[in-house]
């Protein structure tokens, strides 16, 4: 069996393609070695792929406006990042440190649009689950500024 496919199999983003696809994907899916400290991407960069945590933890970071550094999020294995600018063409908004040895895998957007133009019903299984992803995403950041709102308001 094919150690791609046997890994993307595990990512939920792909959980609902059929072996041929998911051949198709491995296909395209490029390794990525990012030793500890270093930055994949940085705020304002242009983007031409998305990325797959094979391994490792990594940290995505922005930075207020006094130039602060803000931790959104650390990464680990299964994860994904690096797929907004695939659907509104935008450049980086984050900025991606491996925080520890990390091994990832590629998938540059236009070998995905490549296959999806290829493969309609493809492209509708990727799209349904990113959806998914975003709505659990939206109620999360929802609960959490009512949660940030209301300890304001109680501690104001």
């Amino acid at each position: 069996m094919n150690p791609k496919v046997e890994s993307l199999k595990k990512i939920y983003l792909f959980h609902t393609l059929n072996q041929d696809e998911m051949l198709h994907i491995a296909e395209k899916i490029h390794d990525i070695h990012l030793p500890p400290r270093n930055v994949l991407y940085d705020i304002g960069e242009e983007a031409q792929s998305m990325f797959i945590v094979k391994y490792g933890t990594l940290q995505i970071s922005t930075a207020t406006s006094h130039g602060d550094d803000v931790n959104l999020v650390s990464l680990a294995a299964g994860d994904h990042f690096g797929e907004l600018p695939f659907f509104d063409a935008e450049k980086r908004s984050a900025k991606v440190e491996a925080l520890e040895n990390s091994e990832l895998y590629e998938l540059r957007y236009h070998d995905l649009q490549e296959m999806f133009a290829k493969n309609r019903e493809m492209e509708t299984k990727f799209y349904k689950e990113v959806t998914h992803y975003y709505i659990k995403r939206l109620r999360k950041l929802t609960n959490d500024l009512t949660y940030a709102r209301e300890l304001r308001r109680r501690f104001a």
